[in-house]
């Protein structure tokens, strides 16, 4: 193989090619350091004696699935101008690396599409090598987001492993984009983005933010101009927890008549009576009729879910006030206690009429951080994954 050809196929430059072995199913190119290259890695001096040298070997980006490697002759020298003695620069691979910036190259666009273990085995190295590449591509690709322009962001938290770890993710909602990943949930998780939006001189608008008081007690005290925004989602999903567990009460103080109503109708209580058949509805209705509780319930969570398609915030405030007091005065006690814990929050839940957005993105995204770990079956690397994390956003939320 000529010298041209190594360039213009493996990158390499530099270098000047003498023989090929074929050897234990590999290529091995033999080669030597040209001369246009003999100078002093310190100050760039051609004035450089020879003092002896050291034979290293290169891994390469293989062809097909034979694998490639240099084996390179590199001489040590003695520079006349400052007196250093060091080895030839190579414009081809990094210190004290046993592979070439191509192959590194070629690793990364491999990682975007196989796992690492795949990637190991077709490029003939170890899996930590792969990873420590990937990584340092990452680190290079995803520096440290600027917070300068953002104006809408949101909040939540994923379960990440188990016993219950958690992060606190904060993304741009108008770009997607990952502002912040804290290890933990609840205002101690975003000590450091407070700081870095506080010295980024950003004009938060709109935070929008799920059920919990940490959250919403860290935001009213960073952001006290911003509109604070309760996701309508985890307002209904919480409703529907509620209901599930009211029904689950009930089940275990009925009777057998009243348990053989009970039966089954879980995923009809979740569900919006606009999107059952004619026989969930009889199903529901039956169960309905024989639980006041649950009969209570229901309605309200569904007056409730319907709070979100009235067209001006007045009327919604109208709405959500008439529901706090049937709430309050519906004789079950878990309602009464919902309807006390809304009241403090209402204006919250409102705001959405003002910015209508919601954490929707970020809750998609969180299920990709769960299929990142489960198919990688989990990453101790804390930097590794928070980069990884911030990688997923190249794919649609």
């Amino acid at each position: 193989m000529s010298t041209s050809l190594l360039y213009h196929a493996q990158d390499l430059k530099g270098i000047h090619h003498s023989r090929t072995e074929f050897t234990e199913g590999r290529t091995v190119f033999h080669a030597v350091v040209s001369n246009g290259c003999c100078r002093c890695s310190k100050c760039g001096s051609h004035r450089v004696v020879q003092s002896g040298g050291v034979y290293r070997e290169f891994k390469l980006v293989p062809t097909g699935t034979r694998k490639n490697l240099l084996r390179l002759y590199i001489p040590r020298l003695v520079c006349r101008e400052c007196g250093a003695v060091r080895q030839v620069y190579l414009p081809f691979a990094d210190r004290r690396k046993g592979y070439t910036r191509a192959l590194a190259r070629y690793v990364l666009s491999l990682c975007r599409l196989l796992p690492l273990k795949t990637v190991a085995e077709l490029c003939g190295l170890s899996w930590n090598t792969v990873k420590e590449i990937h990584k340092a591509g990452l680190r290079r690709k995803h520096r440290r987001s600027k917070l300068g322009g953002v104006r809408i962001i949101a909040i939540d938290e994923v379960c990440v492993g188990r016993p219950r770890k958690y992060l606190t993710l904060v993304i741009n909602l108008e770009s997607g984009e990952v502002l912040h990943i804290g290890r933990g949930k609840g205002a101690s998780a975003l000590k450091g983005f407070w700081r870095r939006l506080a010295r980024s001189g950003a004009r938060i608008h709109a935070v929008c933010t799920d059920m919990a008081s940490g959250y919403m007690a860290a935001v009213e005290e960073h952001l006290p101009e911003a509109k604070s925004i309760l996701d309508h989602f985890h307002l209904v999903k919480y409703m529907n927890d509620k209901l599930t567990l009211l029904r689950c009460q009930l089940f275990r103080k009925a009777g057998d008549e009243g348990r053989r109503l009970l039966k089954g109708t879980r995923w009809l209580l979740l569900r919006s009576r606009a999107h059952l058949g004619r026989g969930a509805l009889f199903d529901l209705d039956e169960a309905l009729r024989c639980n006041e509780p649950l009969y209570i319930a229901y309605y309200l969570k569904e007056e409730l879910a319907s709070l979100w398609s009235l067209s001006s915030k007045a009327e919604a405030a109208e709405h959500l006030e008439n529901w706090l007091v049937k709430a309050a005065n519906s004789g079950v006690a878990m309602l009464v206690k919902i309807s006390k814990w809304l009241g403090r929050v209402k204006d919250k839940i409102l705001n959405w009429f003002d910015c209508p957005i919601s954490s929707a993105k970020l809750e998609a995204f969180n299920g990709q951080i769960r299929r990142l770990l489960k198919n990688t079956c989990g990453l101790r690397d804390q930097e590794y994954l928070f980069l990884r994390i911030r990688d997923l956003v190249d794919a649609k939320l």
